[in-house]
């Protein structure tokens, strides 16, 4: 019997070091494994808690977990080792932790310590609670779109039944020493959880498909808008050709009585005719659109604008361009609305491999900076440069790239400097 739950423990105490250790290891790598090279350490994971080598243990171990790494970053070996160490460390924090939240639950802790059942599931507890609350942590930053209760609420059930779990094991140790009823009640909440953080990747998957499938659908339409008003304003220009010789005329009449004021007059009317954007070329049509949609918005507040735009071509996916010209450019339209002669100066320049992107504009009242956020003496609120600036940094980060704010009285000013390779 003791042969058998020894090897109930040893399998069970491997199998959740490599799931922790294949979430822990893709998120690190930037990576997703394939299921047959899961298939392959989960069997040698297996046949490796079989083999008695109690004797050196700890060593082969993290051999072994060292090799698994080395498999899976495709044979490197410093970046299996980095992780290892990480993972390791993290593990060592989570036992710490654990046990001196159990120290605080009993008086006499020591009698507790010396319990060889309890020491067996205590790293199995460990390993549980650690890989349950890491994988909440990761997903967090993963789920901004769903900032809803019953999120919080699965969250919550989750974590209960982990402490569930560790009180269950204090106890049954603490006053069944010789009991196993341990191995039957954490193979099924190990079940459980396991199920429950299937479910909840399954969950955000979708919720992030979805919200890709909008924003897709989103940039179609805005696309198609702009695709209208190149259309209106090709029309508009036919139009001037057929009539530019009665315009002519029209101006030739005026200037031989020397009515110059009639002229400027003439030509302004003919100008007003070709008020539509002005075309923007930036290589991308969602770009293109965006920037053009922006343009709209702020004219339509009487906010001068100037675009200028030389690249040969945006090799960025199109929700991270997006994301940081449309909160760039929301944010400073609404800061310029506030001045009595609000102006918005745009740019993208490509420098070597590098694609600039700079928005200034002005604002009222002077600037404090206060934790990332941007506050204006003038009525001390917080600016609207705040708002989204927190997922532009984010979405800067993820490429690579690097971002800085500079500001003065009565001007802000944003520059992005992004990789984008032909």
């Amino acid at each position: 019997m003791y042969l058998i739950y020894k090897l109930y423990f040893s399998l069970i105490n491997n199998l959740i070091i490599v799931l922790f250790l294949f979430r822990f290891s893709e998120n690190n790598m930037h990576t997703v494994f394939s299921i047959k090279r899961k298939i392959i350490v989960f069997t040698l994971a297996s046949l490796y808690s079989i083999v008695p080598l109690s004797r050196f243990d700890l060593i082969i171990s993290n051999v072994f977990f060292l090799l698994t790494l080395y498999y899976l970053s495709d044979f490197k070996l410093k970046q299996s080792i980095i992780i290892l160490i990480k993972f390791e460390v993290l593990l060592h924090i989570a036992s710490a932790i654990i046990c001196f939240l159990h120290s605080l639950l009993f008086s006499d802790a020591q009698l507790l310590y010396d319990n060889v059942i309890y020491q067996d599931y205590k790293s199995i507890l460990v390993e549980i609670i650690a890989y349950v609350v890491y994988c909440l942590y990761c997903n967090l930053f993963k789920s901004n779109t769903i900032k809803n209760m019953y999120l919080l609420l699965f969250n919550i059930t989750i974590l209960g039944i982990c402490l569930l779990l560790s009180y269950i094991t204090l106890y049954i140790c603490y006053s069944l020493p010789k009991s196993y009823m341990l191995s039957a009640i954490f193979a099924i909440i190990f079940v459980l959880i396991i199920i429950c953080i299937s479910l909840y990747d399954k969950f955000l998957a979708v919720i992030e498909e979805n919200t890709n499938y909008r924003f897709k659908l989103e940039l179609d339409k805005m696309e198609q808008v702009y695709s209208a008003q190149l259309d209106d304003k090709l029309n508009q220009l036919h139009s001037l050709r057929h009539d530019m010789k009665n315009h002519l005329i029209v101006i030739d009449g005026y200037a031989s009585q020397h009515n110059d004021r009639k002229i400027h007059e003439y030509i302004h009317n003919i100008c007003e005719d070709l008020s539509l954007t002005n075309a923007v070329d930036s290589g991308s049509h969602i770009v293109s659109a965006l920037i053009a949609e922006k343009e709209d918005k702020a004219k339509s507040q009487n906010i001068r604008c100037e675009i200028n735009i030389s690249t040969p071509g945006i090799n960025i996916d199109d929700f991270s361009i997006t994301t940081i010209i449309g909160n760039l450019f929301d944010n400073a339209i609404k800061a310029a609305a506030e001045c009595e002669h609000g102006w918005i100066r745009f740019s993208i320049t490509q420098a070597g491999s590098y694609m600039n992107i700079v928005i200034e504009n002005s604002c009222s009242g002077n600037i404090i900076e206060n934790n990332g956020e941007f506050t204006s003496t003038k009525n001390d609120k917080v600016l609207p440069h705040g708002i989204g600036i927190k997922n532009v940094r984010k979405v800067v980060s993820n490429l690579n790239g690097h971002i800085d704010f500079s500001y003065a009285s009565g001007y802000f000013s944003v520059k992005a400097e992004l990789p984008n390779y032909s």
